[in-house]
């Protein structure tokens, strides 16, 4: 379970490191559209995604600890996730609207927080999470 739990915290501290980076236009290797992206977005948009990376982050460190809780902070994770995209998508202002690359980078992310949150359920259902 460290091992997994480790990889998450890593995983998702890089995605977390480079969104915030990119919101900050401290990234240096952001095209324009992404640029323009990032700067377009709305302040409360911003802090709901900002939220949504440090549920996975919290989810990880509870699951390093062995922590029941973990489930339900991967299950916010993938509700927040799914519920941001959604609205880009409604709102068309997604990247993945516009370009296959992000569609599969999206999809990617949506996919490995269900397993992350598949995961922690399973631990915590064999009574590994306490």
């Amino acid at each position: 379970m460290w091992v997994v739990a480790i990889l998450t915290f890593l995983w998702n501290g890089s995605g977390a490191y480079t969104i915030l980076m990119a919101q900050a236009g401290r990234l240096s290797n952001v095209d324009a559209q992404e640029t323009a992206y990032y700067s377009a977005q709305p302040t409360w948009f911003v802090i709901v995604t900002d939220i949504t990376l440090v549920l996975p982050l919290a989810a990880a460190i509870a699951l390093l600890l062995g922590s029941r809780s973990a489930v339900v902070l991967f299950a916010l994770s993938v509700i927040a996730i799914i519920v941001n995209n959604a609205y880009e998508f409604a709102a068309g202002t997604s990247l993945a609207v516009a370009d296959r690359g992000w569609l599969i980078l999206t999809a990617i992310i949506v996919v490995i927080a269900i397993l992350q949150l598949a995961y922690a359920w399973a631990m915590r259902n064999r009574g590994v999470l306490r």
